[in-house]
């Protein structure tokens, strides 16, 4: 399993437990602001195809819609 794939699933286990708000705080605890989020998300991101992403978008907005 890829990082992103890790982190996918993550946050979705954590979504899924703690919902978004509970899940942001609990991410919140964990973030000291330092390093390169940009390097750091291209390097989390770099095996995940544009449409796996596209695709994921579009199902959490079709499901954030029926709720």
């Amino acid at each position: 399993m890829s990082l992103a794939e890790v982190k996918i699933k993550g946050w979705a286990a954590l979504v899924k437990d703690l919902g978004y708000a509970g899940a942001t705080k609990f991410m919140l605890l964990y973030q000291t602001g330092e390093g390169d989020y940009t390097r750091d998300r291209k390097e989390l991101l770099r095996d995940v195809p544009i449409e796996e992403m596209v695709k994921e978008i579009k199902q959490r907005t079709e499901f954030g819609n029926r709720q």
